[in-house]
């Protein structure tokens, strides 16, 4: 018997991880089978948590703030998907407004590709996991950041509360988990 993956509220991914690949909870090469989490679950999950209390948990934690920036930018594109149904129809259009305010706090440039601003966020994340600034600043010198990258570093280590991302990514990820009520079928 396979145990549920927990999701808890203030998990995230391990900072340089794409988003698209959610949480790993283990893998059996022998078969070629890794059982893990839902990518759009995890980061609604983590950006929810996170950006609830900035200051309470990523205070001093660029990596990971930076990887759940990714999971934003994420989960912003994967509302999108047909396959996520169901939800609100404010909660695309929310986390969309999210990203904006999000994009402009951290220096992403507003017209950044979406997927482009995942993989440089998740490439800058595992950057700062490893400890390689070289690696870091080649990141933040690309196109998708418009600030100095000694200013985006600053800002992803005491980021500030975004109000409007903490709230959307909170409704997104209520409901895409709330109970579906079962319907009686004749």
């Amino acid at each position: 018997m396979l145990a549920a993956l927990p999701l808890a509220a203030a998990c995230t991914q391990t900072p340089g991880t794409p988003p698209e690949q959610g949480l790993v909870a283990f893998r059996i090469p022998a078969i070629s089978l890794t059982v893990g989490s839902d990518p759009v679950a995890t980061a609604l999950a983590s950006t929810a948590s996170h950006l609830a209390d900035p200051a309470a948990r990523l205070a001093r934690r660029p990596a990971v703030a930076a990887q759940v920036a990714a999971q934003y930018e994420f989960a912003t594109e994967a509302l999108r998907e047909p396959r996520v149904v169901g939800l609100s129809p404010l909660a695309q259009p929310q986390m969309a407004a999210g990203r904006v305010a999000l994009r402009r706090a951290i220096g992403i440039a507003a017209d950044a590709p979406p997927r482009e601003a995942t993989a440089q966020l998740s490439a800058l994340a595992g950057a700062l996991d490893r400890g390689d600034l070289e690696a870091a600043e080649r990141v933040l010198r690309g196109p998708v950041f418009v600030r100095p990258p000694a200013e985006v570093l600053a800002t992803l280590s005491a980021l500030p509360p975004v109000p409007e991302a903490a709230r959307a990514a909170a409704f997104a990820d209520q409901q895409l988990n709330r109970a579906v009520p079962m319907s009686s079928c004749a």
